[in-house]
C-alpha cells in the first residue's frame, strides 16, 4: 500500500547501469517499501542485505537514485509486473518477468486477486565466467525461454489459491503439487525474500456475472490448477509415476457468490472435482503409419504406487470431521467418497478397453488390501463417443446425469459466508477460517466430502465435456442454495411446481424452525446471521434438475448463466488441450449444446475436429521431445542431463569440519571459526580469510560427500595493492594428506577483484 492506505501495484524494473551490472528494483503490493536486489556479475548471486540506504528504500524513486546514481538516461530498463523466476546458467542467468497482467478473477469473496499473466518477457544476465559451455547447453538454454507462459500461467498476490476456496493455510505455505516455478523461485528464497517471487500456478482462472433482468446476481468462477507432479506432453506423460501423480492430472474448482457491499457477509458455495489420465503404469507408442496410437499397460507391476494416489486425494478431500450443526444434529460421514467416471471406449476390439478392465482389476487390487478402511473407490465405465454415436447428445446427458446425481448429491458441496470482522464470528456454526492474509474470516457451514474424477485417455476432450454437464447440474444448486433462481417461467416443463409441495425440504446449516406462540405459524431463525423469516429458506426440492430430460431442462432453466459457464469451459478446454498436446479441444461443440446455433456450430465443428487432429499428430511427432524438455527444465528436474557444465550450487559445495588453515595466520575477525565453513557462500557475513601479512597460506578442505568441484574463487578486497594478490596457486588433491598429489600449478594474473582457478 503507499501512504494513503491505497493499494498499489506490484513493480518490477530490472535497471542495467553503465557499468553492465544488473540491479532488480521491486516494490511489492503488499509493502509500502521498496528493495534492490544486486545480481553478481561473475556468479549470478542474487544479493540483498535489507540494509536501509542500501538496499533497502522508502520508495520506488529512492531506489532507482541510489541504483542509478542520478544518470536514469544512461540505464537499460525492463519493466514489469511480476517476478517469475530467476536461475544461473553458466555463462548466462535468466530473469523471467511477467510484464502484462490481466485480472481474472478480480476479487474473489473477502478480497484476493488472480492475475493471469498475459505477456512476460526472459531477461538474459550475461556473467563474467570464463567457464566453456557446449553448443547444446546453449540450445537447451534456448529452448528453455521458448517455453509457452503467456495466457497459461496464474497467480495471487494475497492468497493461497493452491488449495481449494477458501484455504485456511497463509500465503507463504502453498500445495508444492500446483506450483510449477519452485525451482526458479528459489534465489529469492534463499536470500530471505520469498515472497517476491510469485507462486506460479499452471492452468486457467477467469469468471463471469450473471443475472437477470439486466440485473447482477452472482458471479461464477472456474479455477483449474495442473498438478506438476507428472509434468510432460501427450505421449510423454501418462498413467502413473513415481511420484504417485498422472499424467495431465488437473484440480478443477466452481466457485459462486453473491457480491455484496465492503462491511456486508458475503455468502459463497463451491464445488471441486477432478481430471487425469488412468491410475496405472501405461503408455501409447505413436506410429506414423498407424491411425491410433498403440496403447500397452506395463507387464511388471502396474499397480505400483495407484494405492498412495487415492492415499493422497483421500486426505485432501476428507472433511468428515468439519461439518457444522444440521438442524441441531451433528453431520457425520462414515467414509470419503472417490468416484471415477470412465469415459474410455470399452466395446469389443476398441484400442482403449484394455486401459478399461486395468483399471477394474486396480481398483480391485486397492480394495482387497484392505489399506484405506475410511475410503470408498467406486468406478462407473461410461462410453462417451459411442452412446452418443448410437443415441444421440442429449440423451448422453440424460444418462451421464443419471449416472451422476447419486454420487454428486451424496459428496455434495461447500457453503459458507466471508465475515468482514472476525468478532462476528461468534455465530458460526461450523468451521472458522483466518490467518493473516485474510482481513475478516470465513464460516464453513457444510464441505463437500470426497471428489468425483472424470477421466478419457487423455484427460482432455470427453473430460472436459462430461465435467461440464456435471457441473451445470451442481451450478444451477449452487444458485439456488444463495437464493439466485434460473427458473424461467416454463414451471419445469412437463412438471408443475406442484409436484413438490408435499416435499418438506431440510434446513441448512444454522437454521431452526419454531412455532409462533400466539398464531401458531411457523417461522424460521437463521442462527448464522441472528435473523427470522416467515419463508422457509429452502423451499424447493434440492438437486431438482437431475431427473429432467434434457428438453426439460432447457424449457425450465434460465439458459443465459450456463452459457456463461460453458464459454468458461470452452476456454480452460482449450488451455489444457494446448498443455498437454499443442492444439485446442476437440469435440467441444456440445458444450454450445444450450445455444440456439448449436446445430451450425456442430457441422462447422466436424472439419475443425479434423484439422485439430492433424495438428496433434504432427506435433506430437516432431515436437512433443522439446516441449517435454522445456518443462522438465523449468521444473528444474534433469538439469544433470540438459546442462551437464554447471553447478546449480555455485560456491555451495557440501564441506564439514575440519576445512581449516595447515599453518596458523592472523586473522581481522578474532572470532573465524577456523574454516568450517570455506566454501559456504554467505553474503550477509562475508569475510577475508587471510589478511596481507602472510606469505604462503596452506589451506585444507576435507569433503565428506562426493561432488564434483570444478571451480575455485578467489576475491581480493577492492582498492588493494598488487601486493595483496597471490603470486601462485597450486591445488593438491587426495584421500590423505600423505597421499596428496599436484593437480595445478599456476600463475595467477588477476584482473578486477575476481580470480577463478579451473580444477
Amino acid at each position: 500500500m503507499d501512504s494513503s492506505g491505497v493499494l498499489r501495484k506490484t513493480s518490477v524494473i530490472v535497471v542495467t547501469v553503465a557499468s553492465e551490472e544488473l540491479y532488480i528494483v521491486v516494490s511489492l503490493s503488499t509493502r509500502t517499501d521498496t528493495q534492490v536486489i544486486y545480481v553478481d556479475p561473475t556468479t549470478g548471486s542474487l544479493c540483498y542485505n535489507g540494509k536501509p540506504g542500501f538496499d533497502l528504500f522508502k520508495s520506488e524513486e529512492q531506489a532507482m537514485q541510489f541504483v542509478t546514481d542520478g544518470s536514469q538516461w544512461q540505464c537499460k530498463k525492463v519493466t514489469g509486473r511480476a517476478i517469475l523466476g530467476y536461475a544461473a546458467l553458466g555463462t548466462f542467468s535468466l530473469l523471467l518477468i511477467a510484464t502484462k497482467l490481466t485480472p481474472s478473477i478480480a476479487e474473489l469473496p473477502g478480497g484476493g486477486c488472480v492475475y493471469t499473466v498475459t505477456e512476460s518477457q526472459w531477461v538474459k544476465i550475461a556473467l563474467k565466467n570464463s567457464q566453456p559451455q557446449g553448443k547444446g547447453e546453449a540450445k537447451n538454454i534456448q529452448e528453455l525461454t521458448e517455453l509457452d507462459i503467456d495466457g497459461k500461467h496464474y497467480f495471487c498476490e494475497t492468497r493461497d489459491i493452491t488449495r481449494p476456496f477458501p484455504s485456511h493455510m497463509p500465503l507463504q505455505k502453498p500445495d508444492d503439487e500446483f506450483v510449477w516455478n519452485i525451482w526458479f523461485s528459489m534465489p529469492f528464497k534463499s536470500i530471505g525474500l520469498a515472497g517476491h517471487c510469485v507462486t506460479l500456478l499452471q492452468g486457467f482462472a477467469e469468471y463471469r456475472s450473471f443475472g437477470s433482468s439486466g440485473q447482477l446476481e452472482g458471479i461464477v468462477s472456474l479455477i483449474a490448477r495442473r498438478s506438476r507432479l507428472h509434468p510432460g506432453t501427450r505421449y510423454l506423460a501418462r498413467g502413473i509415476n513415481s511420484c504417485f501423480s498422472t499424467g495431465n492430472e488437473v484440480e478443477c474448482e466452481q466457485i459462486v457468490w453473491v457480491p455484496k457491499g465492503a462491511a456486508q457477509a458475503v455468502p459463497f458455495n463451491t464445488y471441486v472435482w477432478r481430471r487425469g489420465t488412468i491410475p496405472i503404469w501405461w503408455g501409447a507408442e505413436l506410429k506414423i503409419t498407424a491411425a491410433e496410437a498403440e496403447i500397452y499397460v506395463s507387464d511388471r507391476d502396474p499397480y505400483k504406487g495407484s494405492p498412495q494416489y487415492y492415499e493422497r486425494l483421500t486426505k485432501r478431500y476428507d472433511t468428515r470431521n468439519k461439518d457444522g450443526v444440521v438442524g441441531g444434529m451433528q453431520k457425520k460421514n462414515s467414509f470419503v467418497p472417490i468416484v471415477c467416471i470412465n469415459l474410455l471406449r470399452n466395446g469389443e476390439g476398441k484400442s482403449e478397453s484394455i486401459l478399461v478392465q486395468h483399471f477394474e482389476e486396480s481398483l480391485n487390487y486397492i480394495r482387497s488390501t484392505g489399506a484405506f478402511p475410511s475410503t470408498k473407490i467406486f468406478l462407473t465405465n461410461y462410453d462417451w463417443h459411442t452412446i452418443i454415436k448410437f443415441k444421440g447428445e442429449p440423451e448422453t446427458i440424460e444418462g451421464l446425469w443419471e449416472l451422476l446425481k447419486g454420487p454428486t448429491t451424496s459428496i455434495g458441496i461447500s457453503e459458507g459466508d466471508y465475515l468482514p470482522s472476525k468478532q462476528s464470528t461468534k455465530e458460526c456454526r461450523g468451521e472458522i477460517i483466518y490467518n493473516d492474509d485474510i482481513k475478516g474470516a470465513y464460516c464453513l457451514r457444510s464441505h463437500q466430502n470426497g471428489v468425483i474424477r472424470f477421466n478419457c485417455a487423455d484427460s482432455l476432450d470427453r473430460t472436459n465435456a462430461a465435467s461440464f454437464f456435471g457441473s451445470v447440474q451442481v451450478f444451477v444448486e449452487q444458485c439456488s442454495r444463495l437464493g439466485i433462481s434460473l427458473d424461467s417461467d416454463w414451471k419445469f416443463g412437463s412438471q408443475s411446481v406442484k409436484s413438490y409441495t408435499d416435499y418438506i425440504a431440510p434446513l441448512p446449516p444454522g437454521w431452526e424452525k419454531r412455532s409462533d406462540g400466539v398464531t401458531g405459524k411457523t417461522y424460521y431463525i437463521d442462527h448464522n446471521t441472528r435473523r427470522t423469516t416467515w419463508t422457509h429458506p429452502c423451499p424447493e426440492k434440492p438437486w431438482k434438475r437431475f431427473d429432467m430430460k434434457f428438453e426439460n431442462f432447457k424449457r425450465s432453466t434460465i439458459l443465459s448463466p450456463v452459457s456463461q459457464l460453458a464459454d468458461l469451459f470452452l476456454l480452460a478446454g482449450d488451455i489444457h488441450a494446448t498443455l498437454y498436446t499443442g492444439s485446442k479441444a476437440m469435440h467441444s461443440q456440445i458444450l454450445g449444446i444450450f445455444n440456439e446455433d448449436a446445430a451450425k456450430s456442430k457441422q462447422y465443428s466436424a472439419a475443425q475436429n479434423l484439422k485439430i487432429t492433424l495438428q496433434r499428430r504432427i506435433k506430437n511427432t516432431w515436437v512433443d521431445s522439446s516441449r517435454q524438455k522445456q518443462l522438465e527444465m523449468f521444473l528444474g528436474m534433469r538439469l544433470f542431463k540438459y546442462l551437464p557444465s554447471i553447478s546449480f550450487q555455485p560456491l555451495k559445495v557440501p564441506s564439514r569440519p575440519p576445512g581449516f588453515f595447515l599453518k596458523p595466520v592472523p586473522n581481522i575477525f578474532p572470532s573465524f571459526d577456523g574454516g568450517a565453513n570455506l566454501l559456504s557462500f554467505k553474503m550477509k557475513d562475508l569475510f577475508w580469510v587471510c589478511p596481507q601479512g602472510a606469505d604462503v597460506v596452506e589451506m585444507f578442505i576435507y569433503l565428506s560427500e562426493p561432488c564434483h568441484v570444478c571451480q575455485l574463487l578467489l576475491s581480493v578486497s577492492h582498492g588493494a595493492n598488487d601486493s595483496t594478490y597471490p603470486s601462485a596457486v597450486d591445488v593438491r588433491t587426495g584421500r590423505s594428506l600423505d597421499g596428496l598429489k599436484l593437480v595445478l600449478e599456476v600463475c595467477l594474473e588477476i584482473v578486477g577483484a575476481y580470480l577463478v582457478v579451473h580444477i
